[in-house]
């Protein structure tokens, strides 16, 4: 598959990181999987040409914030848009700080499949 089709999904949960992957393979998307982020930010150093990434906040090792924070601060991967994907309630300081930051936010167990192809159709880098 041609590589301008290849999106990161970052999520401790491998049953998680297995549905996005197959959900992304259906829509015609590459996925690459990391189990947390030292595993995407040593992804990231090596390739760069993502057309989304899907981050998982929190996770051990390093949160999703840190990933998120890495990508944004490097200028080769700043413009890879972000879904921020998160399994709690955010406070609604920490829901602006991913609102700024991450062109969509889902909440673990709250979305449905149709919500989740669009908002990877919609927050794909188109190329």
């Amino acid at each position: 598959m041609a590589d301008n089709r290849k999106v990161l999904v970052v999520d401790d949960d491998e049953l998680l990181r297995d549905f996005y992957a197959k959900v992304l393979s259906s829509e015609g998307f590459d996925a690459v999987l990391a189990a947390d982020g030292d595993e995407a930010i040593d992804i990231l150093e090596e390739n760069s040409d993502f057309v989304l990434a899907i981050i998982d906040l929190l996770m051990p090792v390093r949160t999703g914030w840190e990933v998120i924070e890495f990508i944004k601060k490097e200028d080769k991967l700043k413009d890879i848009p972000v879904i921020a994907l998160t399994g709690l309630a955010s406070s609604f300081s920490e829901f602006n700080r991913v609102e700024t930051i991450c062109e969509t936010i889902l909440h673990k167990g709250k979305f449905e499949l149709p919500e989740f192809v669009e908002a990877i159709n919609k927050t794909a880098k188109k190329g």
